[in-house]
């Protein structure tokens, strides 16, 4: 028994140190993810999303670190601590997960008339102020889009019929609507925002998961470092 009892112990071990490396690898996603997120949302974010993400992607980097070394090491103290906050983790994962998917819920109206209400604030601004319309060029760039609505908004054009030149592809030499982009940016934005959203969500929950487990398992070899007597 005792034989079993150790050799099972040393398997989850190393499913632990695997386990956490994992975890270090998906946390660098989840950050590079809400990076991409924050740094194409038009200074939007909705429920501070992109921040509470990069946060706590930052911390379950840290984490997963600690974890490997209390797996590789055996040690009971770093084990247990380990354990503690994963189970902390887990609760606060889930809650992320939850918030992203009922930011996308209430997309149907809230996050829709947020984005209406924060671009056409730019676009109204992009008439007299550069760094505004530096920003809208890049956003109908970027998102493939012209004008909040569509291309027939005064914002867009330059009071001659002639649209500026972020609304057409860069090889076009005269921006006209005929060849313009056909998507309004409130809809291109909307669509981007809840696309996000919904994969930062899904890490988040995933990412709950291999934390139970990872707890699960630290427990476990916290109990037969115990039972043999070799406290760290």
């Amino acid at each position: 028994m005792g034989c079993l009892r150790d050799c099972t112990s040393g398997i989850a071990k190393y499913i632990l140190f695997l386990l956490n490396l994992l975890v270090l690898i998906c946390a660098i996603a989840l950050i590079a993810m809400a990076v991409i997120y924050r740094n194409n949302n038009s200074g939007l974010d909705l429920m501070s999303i992109s921040s509470y993400t990069i946060a706590v992607g930052v911390l379950i980097a840290l984490i997963a670190f600690f974890g490997c070394c209390g797996a590789v090491k055996e040690s009971s103290c770093l084990l247990t601590t380990y354990a503690g906050i994963m189970l902390a983790l887990f609760i606060i994962q889930a809650v992320l997960g939850i918030l992203a998917f009922v930011a996308v819920k209430n997309g149907d109206n809230q996050l829709t008339e947020q984005v209406s209400t924060h671009l056409s604030s730019i676009y109204n601004r992009s008439l007299t102020n550069s760094e505004d319309r530096d920003i809208v060029n890049a956003l109908q760039r970027s998102l493939e889009c012209c004008g909040v609505v569509d291309s027939t908004e005064s914002a867009v054009q330059n009071g001659t019929g002639i649209l500026i030149s972020s609304c057409c592809e860069k090889d076009v030499t005269t921006c006209q609507s005929s060849v313009s982009y056909t998507q309004g940016c409130q809809l291109a934005l909307t669509n981007f925002l809840e696309t996000k959203i919904k994969q930062i969500g899904i890490i988040a929950i995933v990412f709950a998961i291999v934390e139970i487990i990872g707890a699960i398992f630290a427990f476990y070899i916290r109990h037969n470092i115990r039972r043999k007597g070799e406290y760290v």
